[in-house]
């Protein structure tokens, strides 16, 4: 009964001490599924800090503080050092357009926006944001038919742009 007792602390303690990127990680996901953004952020920060060359959990921390909103400069960061390390991650380029256009920045939107569509063409969404990024410039012709692209690959929600703002 004692090497039972014994045993079972051991693989407890060993499970605990154990604990890594991965697992902090996995963690983060798990937590931002539930909608708790904020102690999704602090175990995608402990995944950082356990492997600082894990590009998914700067990108999935990028993401939750998106979701919460504020702190654009370090999600632009944290999404740079996603990009650094998995530089063809179409969702990751398209995030930080979002980003930039929020902040204004719509030329570097829309560098981003045609970055993710170079990376994964038949992505509806990308060509709605760049069209939007474009109407944003004052530029309709360019808007109207990248929402027009958008309808192609099938995504509705520009229906109304296109009724109110182009021929």
């Amino acid at each position: 009964m004692r090497k039972l007792k014994n045993f079972i602390f051991l693989t407890i303690f060993t499970v605990l001490l154990s604990c890594n990127g991965t697992d902090n990680y996995n963690l983060g996901i798990y937590n931002a599924r539930q909608g708790n953004q904020e102690k999704a952020i602090e175990y995608f920060t402990k995944a950082i800090e356990d492997n600082p060359e894990y590009s998914d959990a700067y990108y999935n921390r990028a993401y939750a503080q998106q979701l919460i909103g504020g702190k654009e400069k370090q999600i632009i960061s944290d999404y740079n050092k996603s990009l650094e390390l998995n530089p063809n991650d179409n969702e990751a380029h398209m995030n930080r357009g979002l980003v930039f256009m929020k902040m204004g920045e719509n030329d570097k939107a829309i560098s981003d926006y045609k970055k993710s569509i170079e990376i994964k063409s038949d992505y509806p969404i990308v060509y709605a944001n760049l069209g939007n990024a474009y109407k944003l410039k004052g530029d309709n012709e360019k808007a109207c038919e990248n929402w027009k692209k958008s309808l192609e690959l099938g995504n509705r929600n520009v229906e109304l742009r296109l009724n109110l703002n182009c021929e």
